[in-house]
């Protein structure tokens, strides 16, 4: 059963009293109230899934932005969103832009993102301790905790000067290292 739900004001502040992401290099932590607009919205209770369209989502520096969000629980306690549709994700100085994305959170902590496109591309500006770098693969999925960027898929890395490409890119953050291995396994070259 479906219950469409024009006015959301009550989703948003339900978010607005959730905690969200850690702190990392990319998208930055962030201790302000959680913002959640959308143009409608519709709840599957017997799926367990709400549907929000025209979507953005913010808090502090960091926002996420689709043409439709799928969302299998609210409250970012152990919950799975499904963007599709021009997706922006954007930090402090940092985007990813694709055609779809899923966002993973659990303990109220965003754990995972991967953002699918053709291609799906990644830019980061250059600041005090980190370089500009900019890439774009088929499949960029980012791991918050261990900040680490996987681009596969004719990925291809660019900081200005040099070009990194392969089928398979691995850029960890903290220290600025950039693999390229194959997508059949975790050799490094």
């Amino acid at each position: 059963m479906a219950i469409s739900h024009p006015n959301i004001r009550s989703w948003l502040l339900l978010l607005a009293l959730l905690p969200w992401a850690t702190a990392d290099a990319i998208f930055p932590d962030s201790r302000e109230p959680i913002a959640l607009e959308a143009a409608s919205s519709q709840f599957d209770a017997e799926a367990g899934l709400l549907v929000l369209r025209g979507i953005r989502i913010s808090q502090g520096p960091f926002s996420i932005s689709a043409d439709t969000a799928e969302a299998t629980e609210l409250d970012f306690s152990d919950s799975t969103w499904d963007f599709s549709g021009e997706v922006v994700i954007a930090g402090e100085g940092a985007s990813i832009l694709a055609a779809s994305a899923k966002l993973r959170f659990r303990d109220h902590q965003l754990r995972n993102t991967v953002a699918r496109g053709d291609p799906a591309t990644f830019e980061r500006a250059q600041t005090e301790d980190f370089r500009a770098i900019s890439g774009d693969a088929r499949t960029i999925e980012y791991d918050h905790q261990q900040q680490e960027l996987v681009l596969s898929g004719d990925a291809r890395l660019l900081d200005g000067t040099n070009e990194v490409s392969g089928s398979r890119l691995i850029y960890r953050v903290a220290d600025g290292r950039v693999m390229a291995g194959s997508d059949e396994g975790d050799e490094e070259r």
